[in-house]
């Protein structure tokens, strides 16, 4: 009886790329996932000839793309190399990989939408002087021993910079009073838009075959997320590429892949912290679902002579999505109604409290829908966002669509 390959056993590995469409020497990374559609399409076209038996005699092959989609649940760091590709940049990592170097805090104690505070390093260390590198607004993870501040997730102000030794929060995210805490740290790393690609190979393992698919070239062109109450935080990468090969050993001349990393599947409940939007907590309601669609606007090159792409065009990056909320009042509704611009921020994170917060700083409710669907349900309201870049920031580094600040344990890629 023939062996047939079991998708319980597939193992996708990949590589960034230095040169599009080709494999590094060096070793893969295996990847997590939940499901992929990975294939390489070929277009053929018939022949249009006539002739006295009407029927067609040949077919040729006239183009071909590597294209699929990679599905994930969301986890801290196991993706951080395609995030980066998707928004076209690279992390900008505090400290060592993302931790900041010990310090001995202090805070003043702050009030929620009232009283700021303000983390003292009273002990000036080597990574104290990275204060300064935090951005106007940037979130963080701070970490203070046997402390009530322990694992507190804040923000940096977007008005009161940071100086050698301070760090003034926003407003909305205080902290209880602390003195002279020993190995104190800052935790952070970011991401926002940019327009440098990242190409990938990435390799379908089929276990019991000894089967072998080599996708070259490969580009995440768009990620799209969903966070729902009762649901694991489950995500989608799209990509878009240069060709595939078939083989009985791997393309990867490097060895096995790395070990995918441990970290827990994020969820849209314990996983989710507080919600923004026009940078303060939402409190006049509570969010039902809320999506998220990033698309890197790629295009596919194709030239005579060659069969698959001969690159991947960058075009216009684009941010959209939707969020179901219990209709309380009608404030999101009325900025709908007057093209006012909001923001909106939200974050996932696992039980370790590690994750991300993604901030959309320049945002458009394009579509708001408030209807009674039937008898005995709650009244929802329904909005679709566009996110667009915050050219009139006095900061012209955050002049951005987007931005991703990464919290937690150390990151090396």
């Amino acid at each position: 009886m023939p062996v047939f390959a079991s998708a319980n056993r597939v193992q996708l590995t990949y590589i960034p790329e230095v040169t599009f469409g080709v494999t590094p020497g060096t070793a893969p990374f295996n990847m997590r996932m939940t499901g992929e559609s990975l294939n390489f399409d070929l277009s053929k076209e018939n022949d249009k000839e006539i002739n006295s038996s009407a029927q067609m005699t040949s077919v040729s092959t006239v183009g071909a793309q590597a294209a699929g989609d990679v599905k994930i649940h969301m986890q801290y760091a196991e993706y951080d190399r395609f995030f980066a590709s998707t928004l076209r940049s690279t992390w900008a990592a505090y400290g060592t990989n993302g931790v900041g170097a010990v310090f001995s805090g202090s805070v003043t104690a702050g009030t929620a939408g009232t009283v700021a505070s303000v983390i003292t390093a009273g002990v000036a260390t080597s990574g104290t002087s990275l204060f300064t590198t935090l951005k106007p607004g940037q979130w963080f993870r701070l970490e203070m021993p046997t402390h009530a501040n322990h694992g507190a997730i804040v923000r940096n102000s977007t008005s009161v910079a940071a100086t050698t030794t301070t760090i003034t929060l926003d407003v909305n995210t205080p902290l209880a009073a602390a003195t002279g805490v020993a190995n104190s740290a800052v935790l952070t790393s970011r991401l926002s838009n940019g327009v440098t690609l990242t190409p990938f190979t990435l390799e379908r393992q089929m276990a019991e075959v000894t089967q072998y698919m080599t996708f070259r070239g490969m580009y995440p062109s768009k990620f799209s997320t969903s966070l729902a109450s009762g649901s694991l935080t489950e995500g989608t990468f799209s990509f878009l590429g240069k060709n595939m090969t078939r083989t009985g050993v791997t393309g990867f001349a490097g060895g096995a892949g790395a070990a995918s990393l441990a970290f827990d599947i994020q969820n849209g409940v314990t996983g989710v912290g507080n919600i923004w939007e026009n940078n303060a907590p939402l409190t006049s309601t509570s969010i039902k679902s809320l999506s998220l669609d990033i698309d890197s606007g790629l295009r596919a090159q194709d030239a005579i002579g060659t069969l698959g792409l001969v690159g991947v065009g960058i075009g216009t990056f684009m941010v959209k999505g939707s969020l179901e909320v219990y209709f309380a009042d009608g404030a999101m509704f009325d900025k709908f109604l007057a093209d006012t611009f909001t923001s909106i921020i939200f974050s996932t994170k696992d039980a370790a409290n590690n994750g991300y917060v993604f901030s959309f700083p320049r945002v458009q409710l394009t579509s708001a829908k408030v209807m009674a669907g039937g008898k005995d349900t709650d009244l929802m309201a329904s909005f679709e966002y566009t996110a667009y870049a915050d050219v009139n920031n006095a900061n012209a580094t955050l002049r951005q669509t987007m931005f991703m600040d990464r919290f937690g344990a150390a990151v090396t890629a």
